[in-house]
C-alpha cells in the first residue's frame, strides 16, 4: 500500500478528518489531530492530541500533550500539559501537570495537578467540587464565623 505523504515528508502526524468515525483503541507516537469522532481509549507515550472544533471524542485519554477546542466526553491524562479553549465542552476529570483554560470554554469535572510520577499519576490530592466547599464551612463554623 503507498503511503499519502509528500516526497521527503516525515512528520509522524496523524488526522482522523471530519467524517471519520473510529471505535476502539487509538495508539500513536508523535501527533494526533482529530476532527472526526473516536469513541473508546486514545493513548500516546508523549504525543500531542489536538481536537478541533468539529472533534467528538468519547475516550478516556492518556497522552503526553492534550489541545482541546472541540468536545471531550471522558477522562484525560497528560504528563505535560491540557490546553482548552473556549470553543471546548470537556466532561470528565483531569489530571496534568499543567492546565490552561481559555474563557468561555465549558468543563465539568474534578482537576487534579501536580507532577506525574512513574505511575503516570499526580502527587496531589484532589477534591471534587463541592468537597471544598464543604471543607470551607466547616473552617468557618469550627472558628465560630457566620
Amino acid at each position: 500500500m503507498k503511503a499519502f505523504k509528500a516526497e521527503g515528508e516525515d512528520s509522524g502526524q496523524g488526522r482522523i478528518s471530519r467524517g471519520v468515525e473510529i471505535s476502539g483503541d487509538v495508539i500513536f507516537a508523535d501527533a494526533l489531530q482529530v476532527d472526526g469522532k473516536i469513541i473508546g481509549k486514545v493513548v500516546s507515550e508523549s504525543g500531542t492530541l489536538a481536537i478541533e472544533q468539529t472533534g467528538d471524542v468519547q475516550a478516556d485519554i492518556d497522552v503526553g500533550v492534550c489541545v482541546i477546542r472541540g468536545a471531550v466526553r471522558g477522562n484525560v491524562s497528560a504528563k505535560s500539559r491540557v490546553e482548552i479553549y473556549r470553543t471546548a465542552r470537556v466532561e470528565g476529570d483531569i489530571n496534568t501537570p499543567v492546565l490552561l483554560v481559555e474563557e468561555g470554554a465549558q468543563l465539568s469535572g474534578a482537576i487534579q495537578m501536580g507532577q506525574m510520577g512513574k505511575t503516570g499519576k499526580a502527587g496531589n490530592e484532589t477534591a471534587r467540587p463541592g468537597e471544598a466547599v464543604r471543607a470551607d464551612e466547616q473552617l468557618r463554623k469550627t472558628q465560630g464565623a457566620s
